[in-house]
């Protein structure tokens, strides 16, 4: 196992009270097929962990605070992998806003993978808390013969401690294109104020929700097998649903009473769609709290 550094830029700013971070990470595939992280920009709310090669594919985490974001902080992440890269990013902590004034907190990332490329992305939890506000907008473009494995999942608060359902607002967008192609566009926005579905689902305390993005131009052809997976998983304690999005684009959609749940129902789902995507058929190495 051996790792592949990349240079080291830092952006950090402090403004008015409150922090504004960039990270950009671009991923090459050099000689004998092996993918390096060649140029790295990281600070403030950004730390990228030291990488390495598996021997099929590079697998680097992005370390956010463990302390959160408060009202004005702003994180922005790019992404990009070149012709043949074959990359694991994860997030070993969850994402946490903390209460905030009028000004909510942003998130903007960008994920771009060339052809040939494979890129499995599985951040931790992001969990709002009491009095938080937050706009997150992800951009995803896939080229043609590109793969992309997408995890995202959402928790009520912090549920441990007695709190959940009360963040003000949780705004989220995504724009994902397959070979140039707009393939989707949503937004979806969290009020618990307003209350109603997905926040509240009859008969349980609380709702924690995942997603599963999958792009690849062999998605036809195991079509029958994710949706055996989608009618195992679903249960009184968990909702599932698959949803194709034209040729090579699928979404897995969950909403779970307990967070464990998301967390197994994930595990199946790339187990599942190993046969889909060679860089799942490693060993697993993503943190699973």
């Amino acid at each position: 196992m051996s790792s592949l550094p990349g240079s080291t830029e830092s952006f950090f700013f402090l403004m008015l009270g409150s922090l504004q971070s960039q990270a950009s990470l671009v991923f090459e595939s050099g000689g004998e097929g092996h993918t390096a992280l060649t140029r790295r920009q990281a600070g403030g709310l950004f730390h990228v962990g030291k990488p390495y090669w598996d021997g099929q594919a590079l697998s680097a985490q992005v370390v956010n605070p463990t302390a959160g974001l408060f009202a004005g902080d702003e994180m922005e992440l790019g992404v990009e992998l070149g012709e043949g890269s074959q990359v694991e990013l994860s997030s070993p902590n969850s994402t946490r806003f903390y209460s905030m004034d009028n000004r909510p907190a942003k998130i903007q990332q960008r994920f771009t993978v060339g052809p040939k490329a494979s890129l499995e992305y599985h951040p931790n939890w992001v969990v709002p808390q009491q009095g938080s506000s937050v706009k997150q907008h992800t951009r995803i473009e896939v080229a043609k013969s590109g793969e992309l494995i997408f995890f995202d999942c959402l928790a009520p608060g912090r549920v441990r401690h007695g709190e959940q359902y009360r963040y003000k607002r949780y705004a989220t967008s995504l724009e994902l294109r397959y070979n140039e192609e707009l393939r989707t566009k949503e937004r979806m926005v969290l009020e618990p104020d307003l209350g109603g579905w997905p926040l509240f689902v009859p008969g349980w305390e609380v709702c924690f929700y995942g997603a599963v993005w999958l792009v690849s131009d062999r998605l036809e052809d195991h079509f029958d097998s994710l949706s055996g997976l989608e009618s195992s998983l679903n249960g009184p304690s968990l909702k599932c649903g698959l949803t194709m999005q034209g040729p090579g684009v699928a979404v897995i959609r969950l909403l779970a009473a307990r967070s464990l749940l998301v967390k197994k129902s994930f595990a199946r789902i790339r187990k599942a769609a190993a046969p889909i995507f060679p860089i799942l058929q490693r060993e697993q190495r993503i943190p699973q709290t």
